[in-house]
């Protein structure tokens, strides 16, 4: 009884050692190609979009980061660059905006747009934020958590 199951057994690891690599080779030959893009489009490009003009600079915006915004302008466009001080280390930092004045405990608003992570060197506002006044909203990716928010500003008027 055991004889004839292991005949078998041969059999069938022989069949699948021969046609297992067959098979891989032809899925490898049939796959599509990766698609690949040429250009980066205009609003992904960071480096495209420099804007030189400082209107203001504030560092009392967070009260419990040390986080210094600056409202850059250029071309009738607008960005913040913000930088953090060396000792605030909280992992993948995203800066968001709200136009709502509601108070935010630990959930991003849903009205919420993201600027971009902290760390990049300037992060474009969408249109018609300059207008209507908000608040910045830093939000640790990796915890889920919402790390700060800033206090209500209008980013057309630096004293509010």
């Amino acid at each position: 009884m055991i004889r004839p199951l292991r005949i078998r057994h041969r059999r069938i690891f022989t069949v699948l050692g021969l046609l297992l690599p067959i098979a891989f080779g032809l899925g490898i030959a049939a796959r599509k190609p990766v698609p690949q893009m040429n250009t980066v489009p205009a609003g992904f490009n960071v480096t495209s979009q420099q804007f030189a003009a400082v209107i203001w600079e504030r560092s009392d915006l967070f009260t419990n980061a040390p986080v210094q915004v600056r409202l850059l302008s250029e071309n009738g466009r607008f960005a913040v660059a913000c930088t953090a001080t060396a000792d605030f280390a909280k992992p993948d930092l995203l800066l968001y905006w709200s136009r709502g004045a509601a108070p935010i405990t630990d959930k991003l608003p849903n009205d919420a747009a993201l600027l971009g992570a902290l760390s990049s060197p300037q992060l474009v506002l969408p249109e018609g934020v300059l207008k209507n006044g908000g608040i910045l909203v830093l939000f640790s990716l990796a915890d889920q958590e919402v790390v700060a928010v800033s206090r209500q500003i209008r980013l057309s008027d630096p004293t509010k």
